[in-house]
């Protein structure tokens, strides 16, 4: 039987310290590879200013996900007949 090679992770998980906690991105290999250049020679004061682009987009990021989950809840209930079922029929002696 012949071993399996292990394959290179397609995502490489870089941690972004933030000031509620540290997020972790899971990003392909090209943006993990820039993300590495930008941050390679920063100082403090760049540091704080990309983490504070990094939460805008993250903060941003979660509220239109949350946006995207309560308009497919509505048109999901839009399209269910949830009408009141009316006086029961009268029984036939």
């Amino acid at each position: 039987m012949a071993i399996k090679k292990a394959k290179k992770p397609r995502y490489i998980r870089t941690n972004i310290p933030m000031s509620t906690g540290i997020v972790p991105v899971y990003a392909g290999v090209h943006v993990a590879h820039a993300l590495h250049e930008v941050t390679k020679n920063m100082d403090l004061y760049q540091g704080v200013k990309l983490t504070q682009i990094l939460e805008a987009v993250y903060s941003q990021g979660k509220k239109d996900g949350a946006r995207k989950v309560g308009e497919s809840f509505e048109k999901m209930m839009l399209e269910i007949p949830h009408n009141n079922p009316g006086q029961p029929k009268k029984k036939k002696k």
